[in-house]
């Protein structure tokens, strides 16, 4: 049986700004790099009919959602790119379509996949940017609380730095 592991962390930082940034990794603290960049999604729904809960690709990127499904709390810290997330951290999370079942579930009235796991982790966003504008932050808020609602977490938060290494006040 795998191990639940406390924190899951997506980054797109470069490895010299990660080692400054990011803490350890341990058994409690996964750290998965969206560099080099894994493969996209392209939709075949593989990991709903014929591995369930895990992306066909064969690539790096196909155990993320298995360590999403194991988590308790999911950081994406992530340059932001109008509003959203960088095209690398964007294609991790893409490839994560597995952690929910392909059935649906109506959530205030708007349909939302089902999900996989009985305790989805909460979510955290850490952007960072140094010409980020208001209009971009209201837009990352809109995009965590839709995808809390999606993974259905019980908590989310999202939080603004103007550069990555900022970011290490986030995990201080």
């Amino acid at each position: 049986m795998n191990e639940t592991i406390a924190t899951l962390i997506l980054h797109d930082l470069r490895p010299d700004v990660a080692a400054d940034v990011l803490p350890p990794a341990s058994a409690h603290c996964r750290i998965f790099a969206a560099s080099p960049p894994v493969h996209r999604c392209v939709g075949c729904f593989g990991c709903w009919i014929k591995t369930p809960g895990r992306c066909v690709i064969g690539d790096r990127g196909s155990e993320f959602a298995a360590l999403l499904s194991r988590c308790g709390e999911f950081v994406v810290l992530s340059r932001m790119v109008f509003g959203g997330l960088s095209p690398d951290a964007k294609a991790v999370l893409d490839r994560s379509i597995g952690f929910l079942l392909p059935f649906f579930r109506s959530v205030n009235g708007e349909t939302h996949h089902a999900h996989r796991v009985e305790n989805p982790p909460d979510l955290r966003y850490v952007l960072y940017g140094n010409d980020i504008t208001d209009t971009e932050k209201e837009t990352a808020k809109k995009l965590v609380a839709a995808n809390s609602l999606n993974l259905g977490s019980g908590r989310s938060s999202v939080e603004f730095y103007q550069s990555a290494r900022g970011c290490a006040e986030a995990f201080a």
